[in-house]
């Protein structure tokens, strides 16, 4: 079988956006994964592949484009928002040694070439959605009062949002709960929320649970995911929610309107409040799985490796 190289600057093979693709990727590829950043054993790597992808738009990419990708050997960069957004990274790779470069979502490829504008002509684009594997993600036993916020407590992700929406939440209807999956990753966001639980009487409203192992069981039984994020290309844990059994209540960051149902969205705290007193569980698995299923996602990626390995 022809050799693929996965390359994940940033991530662990457990952990990897990579992860749920590669046992598809094994049937039809003799695949190695690798967590390496530039060096010898990204170079060795990268010569003993027929095809390579480089996940993030990272300093591994830069380097392996100017220094180890021969030309003509086809090599497939996907990036996050991160990269477009907060690093100098895609003006420096050598895109010429690109055969296609990935995003997940069309309001993150206008962000890249708003950005990096000199992208658009140095290398075809193609929009991959993220996939939500849905054996995986089954139909939970939802409680719609049991709300679920889930990522790393940081500004970016808006838990003070949050805590604002939960506060008054259950100043409407004190059954309601919010229970949060995310470790404390920004000091000064840790002390705040944790004040602010106080301030705000959230005590036993407002949960803070750590690094949870088992997402699909978490999900289990929360009947809304509330996202605040300020921008997400995608989104994860949304679409693995819904794909439990969770309402999704999303703010309406830049692109939320392209991914997510319109009729979850929100701007205000009043409206996200609305929206999860009149949640309703279950009802958006048939949707994701329509548009996000993890076999979708295979069959694009597996069409884009045939069409760079020519």
């Amino acid at each position: 079988m022809p050799r693929l190289l996965l390359a994940d600057r940033v991530k662990g093979r457990t952990d990897s956006f990579l992860a749920p693709l590669i046992p598809a990727l094994e049937r039809h590829y003799e695949t190695r994964f690798i967590s390496a950043g530039p060096g010898e054993e990204l170079a060795q790597a990268i010569a003993w592949a027929d095809i390579v992808w480089l996940e993030w738009c990272w300093d591994h990419a830069v380097w392996a484009t100017r220094h180890a990708i021969p030309s003509g050997k086809p090599c497939v960069v996907r990036l996050h928002s991160i990269e477009a957004l907060q690093t100098p990274y895609p003006a420096q790779v050598e895109w010429s040694r690109v055969t296609r470069l990935v995003t997940v979502g069309e309001d993150i490829t206008e962000v890249l070439l708003a950005n990096f504008p000199s992208v658009v002509d140095a290398v075809p684009i193609r929009v991959i959605p993220n996939g939500i594997d849905m054996d995986r993600f089954r139909p939970g036993a939802p409680d719609r009062f049991r709300v679920g916020w889930v990522g790393h407590l940081e500004p970016k992700k808006n838990p003070m949002l949050m805590m604002q929406i939960s506060h008054r939440l259950v100043q409407r209807d004190p059954r309601f709960s919010v229970h949060v999956a995310g470790t404390f990753t920004d000091p000064r966001t840790a002390r705040y929320l944790k004040q602010m639980q106080a301030a705000l009487g959230l005590a036993g409203v407002v949960w803070f649970e750590g690094h949870v192992a088992d997402m699909p069981v978490w999900y289990g039984d929360k009947g809304v995911l509330l996202c605040t994020s300020m921008y997400e290309s995608f989104g994860m844990n949304i679409g693995e929610a819904m794909a439990v059994g969770a309402f999704p209540v999303v703010h309406g960051f830049p692109g939320a309107d392209r991914l997510w149902p319109a009729d979850c969205l929100f701007a205000s705290v009043d409206e996200a409040v609305a929206l999860i007193q009149a949640g309703r569980p279950g009802l958006y698995r048939g949707w994701v799985a329509d548009r996000y299923g993890l076999d979708r996602q295979v069959e694009r990626v597996l069409a884009l490796l045939g069409e760079v390995s020519g």
